[in-house]
């Protein structure tokens, strides 16, 4: 028996469409490859522009008497399949998205969601979707049928892109964490993570409503900067060494060097008191002897009378 190749649309239960599965056809007539690598360059071309609820695969499949054969060298790329095709889905391509870009409706606008909560922003619902990046998004949009993924339908572009650091949606909800931020840098956070949410708050998250803040042992969330200063007040206070806040936690004072160049306390006494701290005279001190000196030098006796 001859030996073709078709290529096997799925639409997943999460498209607003439901389920399908069908062979891709042309005018209604089943497409057949000859040969396996023109069907596997057809299936990518319809993955590269297919909806994140649409995927294609390549099977073999039995010949069909009124199939539509597919030339090995130029296969007939305008075939429709059974689920039409459209643009290119940029909600499944988010490899150069902008935060905070609010994504336009699709043909097909239903959206794959892994985990989805109430987020710490009113009326909003943080999610995290199939393709591993952070939403945020209205809540009646969301829907979730138990032995299903969630989905998200984007038809009035309410679809709001956050972060591709899946690390994120938990910065976006509930009240925080009841260590510190510096006692949870030790228990798996990351500075990057902080860098990260800080450059949020100051930028896509700004457009939403906050409800809740995020907290650390009840304290609010610090910029990686003001964190960084505070913690290096704290532990250089612990040893009076205020004057070394130069962004090195708890680091210690120079050493002074020794200009003494060995010399004993009495030596230096005697040849330099004056750059003995306790032993500097004072200023009144020096002002008095410079006067007495200076009258000194005035005085002068009178001459002896004549003729005595």
């Amino acid at each position: 028996m001859e030996q073709v190749y078709g290529v096997w649309a799925v639409r997943s239960a999460a498209s607003m469409f439901g389920h399908a599965e069908a062979w891709c056809k042309e005018d209604g007539r089943p497409l057949e490859f000859e040969f396996l690598e023109a069907a596997q360059a057809y299936a990518l071309e319809l993955n590269r522009k297919a909806t994140v609820n649409v995927r294609y695969f390549v099977k073999e499949k039995e010949p069909e008497p009124n199939a539509a054969r597919v030339p090995a060298s130029q296969p007939d790329m305008e075939a429709v399949g059974p689920v039409d095709r459209v643009p290119r889905n940029e909600v499944a391509e988010k490899h150069n998205e902008i935060p905070g870009r609010q994504m336009a409706p699709e043909a097909d606008p239903v959206v794959e969601i892994r985990s989805a909560v109430h987020s710490n922003y009113a009326n909003m619902v943080a999610m995290l979707a199939a393709d591993n990046k952070v939403y945020l998004g209205r809540e009646e949009r969301y829907t979730f049928t138990p032995g299903q993924p969630g989905s998200y339908d984007n038809r009035d572009g309410s679809l709001c892109f956050v972060s591709d650091m899946p690390e994120m949606y938990y910065f976006l909800y509930g009240e925080g964490w009841s260590h510190s931020q510096k006692e949870m840098l030790d228990r798996g956070l990351t500075m990057d993570q902080y860098m990260e949410f800080a450059r949020l708050r100051e930028g896509v998250l700004q457009q939403f409503t906050p409800r809740r803040e995020i907290l650390f042992a009840g304290q609010p969330f610090q910029a990686p900067e003001n964190y960084l200063r505070n913690a290096e007040l704290d532990l250089e206070g612990e040893k009076g060494n205020y004057n070394m806040i130069d962004g090195i936690v708890n680091n210690d004072p120079p050493v002074r060097a020794d200009l003494t160049d060995g010399q004993t306390h009495e030596e230096v006494k005697e040849l330099a008191p004056e750059t003995l701290p306790n032993e500097k005279p004072s200023i009144m001190e020096k002002l008095r002897a410079d006067r007495v000196e200076h009258e000194a030098r005035g005085f002068q006796p009178s001459p002896p009378e004549r003729g005595l």
